[in-house]
């Protein structure tokens, strides 16, 4: 089988059912730097080979790793060597890493209507963890657990925060469309030991949308 075979098959039978509407979930979740409708036909029907970032780009939105779309097929890859990381939470959340190499980790996290991440947290014994925040658009909701009990902060486009990501935490898309936001992570090297958890329920007792806590900051002014 070819790599383009597997690809409409997968789409085929995935919730697109076509090549038009797989393309329409590309450009909403990776925008302009999506891969282009042409582009994908000529992979699909072999005849053009897909660069590792192109792969990478379906792969996370029929929600696998690239090798196993690779797996059972012929495929030939365009610099297979340097690839950038992606974690898809759900197919409602997908994180995108932007840049390989930073001391810091730059990613763009995308939350559909209703999306949500898992709980994560860096490792309590780790020296500093923290995830710096931009709402590009949309609202979004920051879970966060501090020394008062779990807390909400809820944040618009424009705001920046942000956190220690040593704290229990989880995003959550508070507007009826899609969410997005750059989030830095840094050190870089923190972003390899996430530790992601079943969700706990909010506890409202101890929440606000105007509080402050530790963890989050006040939108930039």
């Amino acid at each position: 089988m070819t790599l383009g075979e597997k690809i409409r098959h997968l789409i085929k039978t995935s919730r697109f059912r076509n090549i038009s509407a797989f393309h329409r979930e590309l450009v909403n979740v990776f925008e302009d730097n999506a891969v282009n409708r042409r582009t994908l036909s000529q992979i699909i029907n072999g005849h053009a080979i897909a660069r590792e970032r192109t792969l990478n780009q379906i792969a996370i939105i029929l929600g696998m790793k690239t090798s196993e779309l690779r797996k059972g097929t012929n495929a030939q890859i365009l610099e297979p060597a340097e690839t950038l990381g992606a974690f898809t939470y759900n197919e409602l959340a997908v994180m995108q890493a932007l840049q390989n190499h930073l001391p810091f980790m730059p990613c763009r996290l995308t939350l559909k209507k209703g999306g949500r991440t898992s709980e994560e947290q860096d490792r309590p014994e780790s020296k500093e963890s923290v995830k710096w925040c931009a709402i590009i658009s949309g609202r979004v909701n920051l879970y966060i657990d501090g020394t008062v009990g779990r807390e909400k902060k809820t944040f618009r486009k424009g705001d920046s925060f942000s956190f220690d990501a040593r704290q229990r935490h989880y995003f959550e898309n508070a507007s009826p469309a899609t969410t997005r936001l750059y989030i830095i992570h840094a050190p870089a090297h923190n972003s390899d030991f996430f530790i992601t958890q079943p969700p706990l329920p909010f506890r409202p007792d101890s929440a606000g949308d105007n509080q402050n806590h530790p963890g989050a900051q006040a939108p930039a002014q």
